[in-house]
């Protein structure tokens, strides 16, 4: 490898070794052991504690919401904890696995049904996936300025090393889908 791949490689993302690179590049065991873990996860610890106000009552809630969707298959009522984030006002947050995020799919097949609880909030919302990958861009930008150990653990940023003016996020925001929603 030359200098020049090399340094596209480091300006790419996400980095191996991230949850994002484990999710979208690894192979499909340590796919599905890394999502039976997450489910695991959020069905034993994330969910209840939220739905009993505990994880909001300790500043959970300004991190994570509780997006409740309909299956479009089983029409059974499904809860999913997501990682969102507050830029202007305007509350986005990120399908890592693009469309093939089973929450994402509920969100897009029925989207009269989709409530989210923010903190000790509950409500209707209304959504659209950002249209463009500049938009995703800005925001990704936006997001490692503001939270740069979260984007180290999500898609590998390095806060000593990397540039927000130099990284490159094209080949990673045509990988995923941000959402943005308002109240209803």
């Amino acid at each position: 490898m030359n200098d020049l791949e090399s340094d596209e490689s480091s300006h790419s993302f996400p980095r191996p070794g991230s949850a994002e690179y484990n999710l979208l590049f690894g192979d499909s065991e340590s796919q599905k052991k890394t999502l039976k873990t997450w489910k695991r996860l959020n069905k034993y610890f994330t969910i209840p504690l939220y739905k009993l106000n505990i994880l909001p009552l300790l500043g959970v809630g300004k991190i994570f919401l509780l997006l409740y969707t309909t299956g479009r298959k089983t029409g059974k009522k499904r809860i999913t904890p997501v990682e969102y984030r507050r830029k202007d006002d305007v509350i986005h947050f990120v399908a890592g696995r693009g469309k093939k995020a089973h929450w994402l799919q509920n969100m897009l097949a029925k989207p009269d049904d989709v409530k989210v609880k923010i903190g000790f909030k509950k409500y209707r919302i209304d959504f659209e996936l950002l249209p463009s990958i500049e938009e995703k861009n800005d925001l990704f930008k936006w997001y490692v300025t503001e939270y740069p150990k979260a984007a180290k653990m999500l898609f590998g940023w390095n806060p000593k090393e990397d540039d927000p003016t130099k990284a490159d996020f094209a080949s990673f925001s045509e990988l995923v889908e941000i959402v943005k929603i308002t109240p209803k």
